[in-house]
């Protein structure tokens, strides 16, 4: 989103979300909400959303590499571990 829009999420049946901050002690709870009063402009480093199948609720997760460079790296954490398995 933009520099001073709160970050929306645009559900599949169509209901708009805005995403919160809640923060208690060092922990900081991330939610969605259907009211904009206080919503977050940005959305945090390292996480997207994802959608609970039944209940169409979002929510944020930590991203999942996707694309060349991790799928290399995948591949060689897993030739080091059959070179492990076999000493």
């Amino acid at each position: 989103m933009g520099f001073f829009a709160p970050f929306i999420y645009k559900s599949k049946s169509g209901q708009q979300f805005w995403l919160h901050l809640k923060e208690r002690g060092k922990a900081k709870l991330y939610y969605f909400s259907k009211d904009p009063i206080g919503a977050l402009n940005d959305m945090p480093k390292g996480l997207e959303v994802g959608e609970n199948t039944r209940s169409g609720m979002p929510f944020l997760k930590k991203k999942t590499g996707s694309g060349f460079l991790t799928d290399v790296l995948k591949q060689k954490e897993k030739k080091e571990e059959k070179t492990e398995k076999q000493k």
